[in-house]
């Protein structure tokens, strides 16, 4: 009986000698959930050049143009961005004979570079103000921001330009930006150009959004120039032509037109997905007079790239309220878009640094007016 229970216990420990049974021992740490990738869009409203702004950009001393002084405040902020889009709501040409604002706007074609040294990556060519020039120098816009390595998306040179949707890819993310414009101030391009400004055509937008779905983009920016202007909310129309697109699979509205701001909305479809409209993000810059039209936002709007499916997301946005200055030193005038928060803290830190009072003063209502908004 002894030598049996000896064997046993031999047995036991040759069955369990090799465990490590040592109670200190640390167990491995599970492993980290992947990390959620994340991305910014960010967007501005009407970049307008009237005649003042023009002359503002004027060298003299080389006769040539440059606006990039214009966006030195702003640019910073672009630098931030993963995308930065805009509605370009002027022409552009070499010929200092088409230079002009309102009504029909041209301006020098240099823009465009300074536009994308600013940090844009896309601007949007639909709009009411797309054939001032004649369908040639829709045209020709075109061709400098093919120069300038700028996206652009709502007018086209063929009808095959037109049938190729904008397509740009950000963290892997394959994004689809489409453009339309309600009209072109009764300005028609001739027979056999129609294919030269996308019209606000319902059956048209809807298609196109579940083309550019089929074609496998997973983000959906539509951009609309629509409304009526200078007035501060959203009409009916609007509000009903952005649910349809939304139903047909839009994930982000940009709205451009009025000139002012319109405020945004935040709506859940039938998934429970997230799609965001802002119905006009006001003048980004102009020479247009009063408060509501020299205010504007710089809005930037947040995604989430899910881990597992690699579907983006709509997280939420946030905003930048800007004001776009005017004044006059050395003789000449000068525009600048200023970041309103940034420009009154200085102000507060400096006293009045070199903004006249009356400045000071529209900083701070222009601050106000986006708050009721935002």
């Amino acid at each position: 009986m002894k030598r049996l229970l000896i064997f046993l216990l031999l047995g036991l420990f040759v069955f369990t000698g090799c465990e490590d049974i040592t109670p200190n021992k640390k167990t491995a740490a599970p492993p980290e959930p992947p990390r959620e990738e994340t991305f910014t869009i960010t967007a501005v409203g009407d970049i307008m050049m009237h005649s003042t702004q023009i002359k503002a950009g004027y060298q003299a001393e080389n006769k040539t143009y440059d606006f990039s002084s214009f966006f030195t405040e702003v640019k910073p902020y672009f630098e931030q961005a993963d995308f930065v889009i805009g509605n370009l709501e002027t022409t552009l040409s070499d010929n200092p004979k088409l230079y002009s604002g309102y009504p029909r706007f041209n301006a020098p074609a240099i823009l465009a570079q300074n536009l994308k040294d600013a940090g844009f990556d896309c601007l949007v060519t639909a709009n009411n103000h797309c054939l001032d020039k004649g369908v040639n120098i829709t045209y020709q816009t075109l061709d400098y921001l093919d120069e300038a390595n700028l996206l652009h998306t709502g007018t086209s040179r063929s009808p095959e330009e037109q049938e190729k949707i904008c397509y740009t890819n950000i963290k892997g993310v394959k994004v689809a930006i489409l453009a339309y414009t309600y009209g072109t101030n009764g300005l028609k391009p001739p027979s056999g150009h129609e294919h030269a400004v996308n019209l606000i055509e319902e059956i048209k937008i809807t298609s196109t959004i579940k083309k550019a779905r089929a074609e496998g983009a997973q983000l959906i920016i539509l951009c609309l120039h629509f409304g009526e202007e200078y007035r501060d909310r959203p009409d009916n129309n609007q509000i009903y032509l952005a649910k349809t697109c939304f139903k047909a699979g839009a994930d982000v509205i940009l709205g451009s037109h009025a000139h002012v701001l319109q405020g945004s909305d935040i709506i859940i479809n039938d998934e429970g997905k997230k799609q965001y409209v802002v119905y006009s993000l006001g003048n980004f810059i102009s020479d247009q007079n009063g408060l509501e039209r020299k205010t504007a936002v710089i809005a930037n709007l947040h995604f989430g790239i899910d881990p597992e499916t690699q579907e983006p997301y709509f997280k939420n946005s946030s905003y930048i309220p800007v004001w776009t200055r005017k004044w006059t030193a050395n003789n000449k005038t000068n525009f600048k878009i200023i970041p309103i928060d940034e420009a009154l803290a200085q102000i507060r830190e400096a006293e009045l640094g070199d903004y006249s009072r009356q400045e000071i003063i529209d900083l701070q209502q222009a601050e106000i007016h986006v708050s009721a908004y935002y």
